[in-house]
């Protein structure tokens, strides 16, 4: 441990040592190893974190549902069978190098985007990108789609010709070398609200506040020792009994992820220099993987869900809101409750499931594996509690928690992705309806690790996502969210142990976000946040 806190204060020399004379105007976020900064390939919690602060998306989402104007200022469908959309640019919007924003930006970065095939662009499909004047772009899509706008939400233009200047040939896109990707990971090519200064990665990266940002840094509606924040440092830390130490010692401002323990959260909440902001609820899911045995058997896969103790491992978090949940979030319009109902421990009906399993001769030999993110103790606590509960029904659980780029990489195919595996799933796309279901239920999803766990198709089930995109009016819409949940239920592809609201840790001189948006990102972007520089001398005395 302070081997780890060294290295951590060695590398915020320049920060911590405002501690000791004036305070500085700078921001010590949490990140995690390694931030992906390419905006055609970043698709992470912290990747988009990031992204919210050096790019800017075509829209924005909206505190109440759907989305706003943002980089683009108006679109339309052209014709009638939603596969041509037309987007209207903001006129003015500057890029971090000072030169303009057009549509030939914009068409660039949405052909780069899909052409990778790579971070958020599963959702989106194919998409051709055509100019149809400075300002203007037109999107042609392979399917209908009446949200098309909204899934727009994660698409970050680049600079073209910035981009361009920067290829590294030979690469796997022909003529256009890597597309720019190596470049990309250390530097920035956008327009939004900060602008990166170096990145190591794995490390550390560093961003100024970028005074031309379009929106403006008004103070209006922040008290009047609230300004600006200058400077962004993101730490790569995930080890929470480090992350305290930080805050504690003034050397953290702002934890975004939420992974704290209950103790470390009563800690928080008692330390008068330390304040917790609700963000967002999000489902923590446990993934199971339909290709491999004993997961394989549909039958074991329904027994977990019986064996699990819901009630033990939620009682404790009750104080701080967690709760029952399912495919959707609670809160969300269309929410339908999903087997075991009431969320109470069955071992009987466990056992009954496990007795029609082609493993019901020879429990004694099966083995599964759990794995959660290294670090993240409330994950353990999870995999821990299936363990007891299957070791009652004599089945063996074994629990692990690798690091998480030995845990992502072990998802890429079926046959090296654990039994089990958890996740703490926020609104990470938009809009969320599309993201809990569309996104990681249908085979051409995000394309990314939600997809990498249970690697099973129903062609119902496939049908009818499809639907949900083609189906202009919202109200039909949400009628086959309602139907999609319990067919996805039936076959037993994940379970959800519980709600957990995602409570943000920082220093009270830290003021925000200004506005809740349910969403990945934006609340994340320090746009949206200020910085009380006279209340963090007085704490710091």
């Amino acid at each position: 441990m302070k081997a780890r806190l060294l290295s951590v204060a060695v590398m915020l020399t320049g920060v911590t040592l405002g501690l000791m004379g004036a305070v500085e105007n700078v921001a010590v976020i949490n990140g995690f190893p390694v931030i992906t900064a390419d905006p055609a390939t970043a698709s992470d919690w912290y990747d988009t974190e990031v992204m919210y602060n050096l790019y800017s998306p075509l829209v924005y989402p909206s505190p109440d549902g759907g989305v706003r104007p943002h980089l683009a200022v108006s679109w339309e469908a052209v014709g009638g069978d939603l596969t041509h959309w037309r987007f209207n640019l903001r006129q003015g919007v500057k890029f971090h190098s000072g030169n303009t924003l057009t549509a030939e930006d914009v068409a660039f970065s949405m052909t780069r985007f899909i052409t990778m095939g790579r971070g958020n662009s599963g959702p989106l499909g194919q998409v051709t990108a055509v100019v149809v004047d400075t300002y203007t772009v037109d999107f042609v899509l392979d399917k209908p789609s009446a949200i098309f706008p909204e899934t727009l939400a994660l698409f970050f233009p680049v600079e073209k010709n910035l981009v361009l200047a920067n290829i590294k040939k030979p690469g796997p896109y022909g003529d256009l070398g890597d597309y720019g990707e190596e470049w990309l990971g250390t530097h920035d090519a956008g327009t939004g609200p900060y602008m990166m200064t170096s990145h190591i990665p794995g490390q550390r990266l560093d961003a100024t506040r970028f005074l031309d940002y379009f929106e403006g840094w008004s103070n209006e509606g922040w008290g009047p020792d609230e300004v600006p924040i200058e400077r962004l440092v993101f730490i790569m830390e995930t080890d929470y009994t480090t992350l305290m130490t930080l805050l504690r010692a003034g050397m953290l401002d702002l934890e975004i992820n939420g992974g704290w323990t209950l103790p470390q959260l009563r800690e928080i909440q008692e330390d008068n220099r330390l304040r917790l902001s609700f963000c967002w609820a999000q489902n923590v899911t446990v993934w199971m993987n339909s290709k491999v045995p004993p997961t394989d058997d549909e039958h074991f896969r329904k027994a977990i869900l019986y064996a699990f103790d819901y009630e033990s491992i939620l009682g404790p978090w009750a104080e701080f809101g967690n709760g029952e949940t399912g495919i959707i979030l609670p809160n969300m319009p269309g929410y339908v409750p999903i087997e075991p109902q009431p969320r109470k421990q069955d071992l009987e009906r466990a056992r009954q499931e496990l007795a029609l399993s082609k493993y019901a001769a020879n429990l004694r030999d099966v083995k599964v594996t759990f794995h959660f993110c290294g670090g993240l103790d409330f994950e353990e606590e999870v995999g821990l509690q299936l363990q007891a509960d299957m070791a009652q029904l004599g089945v063996r659980v074994e629990v692990a928690g690798p690091p998480w780029p030995q845990y992502s990489a072990s998802c890429s195919a079926p046959e090296t992705t654990p039994n089990l595996t958890i996740f703490l799933f926020a609104p990470q796309a938009f809009p969320p309806h599309d993201y809990y279901l569309y996104s990681m239920f249908s085979a051409s999803g995000l394309g990314w690790i939600f997809s990498a766990h249970w690697y099973f198709e129903d062609p119902e089930i496939a049908h009818l996502l499809d639907e949900t995109r083609a189906e202009p009016d919202p109200g039909r819409r949400m009628d086959i969210y309602r139907q999609l949940q319990p067919l996805i239920a039936a076959h037993s592809l994940a379970f959800y142990p519980y709600q957990k609201p995602t409570l943000f840790a920082h220093q009270a001189y830290i003021v925000g976000p200004k506005e809740s948006i349910a969403f990945v990102g934006p609340s994340e972007n320090m746009h949206n946040w200020r910085i009380n520089l006279k209340l963090k001398q007085e704490l710091r005395g």
